[in-house]
């Protein structure tokens, strides 16, 4: 297999039919997770990153009976070594990551930021990165920061046990990543689609993953 995203907007899903028919089609572990949440939309964008991640499954001939977690809260599939993933939202879009090896994704559709996060948990080079853009342009370099710096969490599997002032990762052409955590050669990539910031940190195949659009009106009517 090779390095993957997915992306789904959760248009199609308030149609409450359709919801229902398709939540039954996901793995139990994701399905009790949906059944947790209490707002629509978050019922909504649960049950499309799930619903992307079946989707990759079923385009390599696999599929998921069950869902696990680390000791750090990073989930994955028991007897399937060589298919990780990762999953992410924000608005109304989802997105999922799948590669052979340790992969992490995030997006954020554009939003205000408030800059005193960024003074208080950024490392030094990130903030003096941030805060050398006009002002005007900073809420959209934020989000690319954001969204680099948790790919990189998801992908490395710590969890908040790598505080965000730990390593430093500066968007540009290229993404340049300076962190002692974990040797291996991660690959870190930032991107937009549309209005949305997305971020891919991987180990293999990061650059030239392809991005796969999936409508849940027409693929799964």
């Amino acid at each position: 297999m090779r390095t993957r995203l997915y992306i789904a907007t959760t248009r199609a899903l308030t149609d409450p039919a359709r919801f229902e028919r398709l939540a039954q089609t996901i793995p139990p572990a994701r399905r009790e997770k949906l059944d947790a949440f209490r707002h629509d939309g978050a019922r909504r964008l649960s049950l499309a990153a799930s619903l992307l991640l079946v989707r990759a499954l079923g385009d390599e001939g696999l599929r998921a009976a069950e869902i696990a977690v680390t000791e750090n809260g990073k989930p994955y599939l028991p007897g399937l070594q060589d298919f990780r993933f990762s999953l992410s939202h924000s608005g109304d879009t989802a997105l999922c990551a799948v590669s052979p090896k340790e992969i992490g994704c995030d997006i954020e559709e554009p939003r205000a930021c408030d800059m005193k996060i960024a003074r208080r948990f950024f490392h030094p080079a990130e903030q003096e990165w941030l805060f050398s853009h006009p002002v005007d342009e900073q809420a959209d370099a934020f989000l690319r920061l954001w969204t680099c710096k948790e790919s990189f969490i998801k992908a490395i599997g710590l969890g908040l046990n790598l505080p965000l002032e730990s390593f430093a990762v500066i968007p540009g052409e290229t993404v340049q990543l300076t962190q002692t955590a974990d040797a291996r050669p991660w690959q870190l990539c930032s991107f937009r689609d549309g209005d949305c910031f997305l971020a891919l940190c991987g180990l293999e195949g990061v650059k030239d993953a392809p991005l796969v659009y999936v409508d849940f009106g027409e693929a799964c009517a």
